[in-house]
């Protein structure tokens, strides 16, 4: 009789209460998110008006940004220390993270810099959903509600819930978080988007005609698709290039952040504020037929720049906007119809950077509609293979006897390019 209880608490008890877990970590969240995602556009656009004046204070705010992190910032902050703590490696990833995050978000739109908001709003996210974790008296706790934390954080900035939700189960079940945390993540998920939704944010949307699929179609999207997963790829290189140049080439990181900056500023400036902000006025330029070809490049050039040297962000929506003008441009070369091909590259460019699969196909759908899912499937697909593993966040690989196996059956000892990395 006792083994029988045990198990009806394991198989009914527990995931019901993830699931009103899950839901509050949502609210919660959803709650902080709808402001900082509010905060985000007023500065962004604030700045815009004043660009010319507001670019030149670029140096003082990331001077700034850099002495707060290294005053208060002690314990772990950014990206790399929330995937640490969903795997259990940290003992925490502190609430107070969420107040660096508003500062230095807020302050990096007023002055234009080159930046997202996913990085920000995933990391909010973590703060609360581990916060309310570590007051659970269950195992594993912290870290499955740190979990359904990033799910809700990135389902109420881009309002995109089926998307958060496999967004956030891609990008750690490659360390150690298990499948428990499905459930507290999608019922998260889908309460931010319930909070967002009601307090009048929207999702980027197009309604888009697909295009009749057939052989030599599928090809060319193949194609696209490989274009994406390598421009994902560059971004990853390129983002720890700069790391790496800037933290050689100036040791003292006030002086590091307060150069980089000012060069950062000028080029800006010199370039008009067209790769300034979030990238939604390159999306827009894509989706009109109005994108450089250099645009998607130059995009990724200071987005990773501007990371690398301390200013805070994120760098999805700016994978968008890279995605969308590499897809506009290609579309015209390939013979794909430019505005399904730049709506496949939004979606694309952003798996092949953060080496996911279900959440960029499910981003496609969500956004454009399920008439595209055949498209987004070659297209995902194709990235995914392209980036070669590689991601921009530290995600850590557990690799298994039979992947193992395969990488001695195909290179025997040597293993020049790695695989796609397992998502479950």
């Amino acid at each position: 009789m006792k083994g029988k209880q045990n198990d009806w608490k394991r198989r009914w008890a527990e995931p019901l209460f993830y699931a009103l877990l899950g839901t509050a970590v949502g609210l919660a969240v959803g709650a902080v998110i709808v402001p900082f995602g509010m905060g985000v556009e007023y500065f962004s656009a604030l700045g815009a008006r004043h660009f010319g004046l507001y670019v030149w204070f670029l140096p003082a705010v990331g001077v700034l940004t850099v002495g707060m992190l290294r005053k208060w910032g002690r314990g772990g902050v950014g990206m790399a220390a929330a995937f640490s703590a969903s795997r259990g490696e940290t003992k925490n990833f502190p609430l107070r993270n969420a107040l660096f995050q508003f500062a230095g978000t807020w302050g990096a739109h007023l002055v234009c810099a080159s930046v997202g908001r996913e990085g920000a709003g995933v990391q909010i996210g973590a703060a609360i959903g581990g916060g309310i974790g570590a007051r659970v008296p269950l195992a594993g706790a912290e870290k499955i509600l740190l979990v359904a934390g990033m799910a809700a954080g990135f389902s109420a900035l881009f309002c995109t819930p089926v998307c958060a939700l496999f967004f956030a189960l891609e990008v750690t079940i490659v360390g150690h978080v298990r499948l428990r945390a499905l459930i507290a993540a999608a019922f998260a998920s889908f309460a931010a988007y319930g909070v967002s939704a009601y307090c009048g944010m929207q999702a980027f949307a197009l309604e888009i005609t697909a295009a009749a699929m057939d052989l030599a179609l599928a090809g060319k999207l193949f194609l696209l698709g490989v274009a994406c997963g390598l421009a994902g790829l560059l971004f990853c290189l390129v983002r720890r290039f700069f790391g790496g140049f800037f933290r050689t080439a100036v040791k003292n990181p006030y002086v590091r952040v307060f150069a980089a900056g000012l060069l950062l500023a000028g080029l800006l400036y010199c370039g008009g504020g067209r790769y300034s902000g979030l990238g939604s006025n390159l999306i827009g330029f894509a989706f009109a037929g109005q994108a450089d070809p250099v645009d998607w490049l130059c995009k990724i050039l200071f987005t990773a720049a501007t990371l690398s040297v301390g200013f805070l962000g994120g760098e999805v929506t700016t994978f968008f906007a890279a995605g969308a003008c590499l897809g506009a441009t290609l579309g015209g070369w390939l013979g794909v119809p430019p505005e399904l091909a730049a709506c496949l590259g939004y979606a694309a460019v952003f798996g092949a950077a953060t080496n996911t699969l279900f959440a960029p196909l499910l981003l496609c759908v969500e956004l454009f509609g399920g008439a595209l899912l055949p498209h987004a499937a070659i297209v995902c697909v194709a990235a995914y293979l392209f980036n070669f593993g590689h991601s921009v966040y530290n995600q850590k690989v557990r690799e298994d006897v039979v992947r193992k196996a395969l990488v001695r059956t195909i290179y025997g000892k040597k293993r020049p390019l790695p695989l796609p990395q397992r998502l479950y």
